[in-house]
């Protein structure tokens, strides 16, 4: 075991007989932000269409329970009044929320690396 671990410190003792391009460390950075923005749309694309689902299965499941809600803007302010709105916000609060989590707090983490 010791023979490999001696091995592999004289390996990385001696210098390589190649160099590194002056740029390398600017494409390497440049392709490291190209990978993170496409990540980033993939990410918005997949918050939007969860979002999307999420209020269309509040819509159903209350469109199915109560089947006159919807049929006017009159049955909105029946008894479901304060249910629509407040499912409305909360979705909209956790939207914010992630939105402001992923810009404020976890690049500031990454920063400090």
């Amino acid at each position: 075991m010791k023979k490999i671990e001696q091995l592999i410190d004289e390996v990385l003792k001696t210098e390589p007989d190649f160099q590194l391009r002056k740029d390398f460390k600017d494409r390497v950075v440049h392709v490291i932000k190209r990978q993170e923005k496409a990540s980033q749309r993939k990410l918005y694309f997949w918050m939007a269409l969860g979002t999307l689902i999420i209020f269309g299965f509040g819509y159903a499941t209350i469109a199915y329970f109560l089947p006159g809600t919807f049929e006017s803007f009159k049955g909105l302010n029946d008894g479901v009044s304060g249910i629509i709105p407040l499912a409305v916000l909360i979705g909209l609060l956790t939207i914010v929320v992630q939105y402001l989590d992923k810009r404020l707090v976890k690049n500031k983490l990454l920063m400090n690396i």
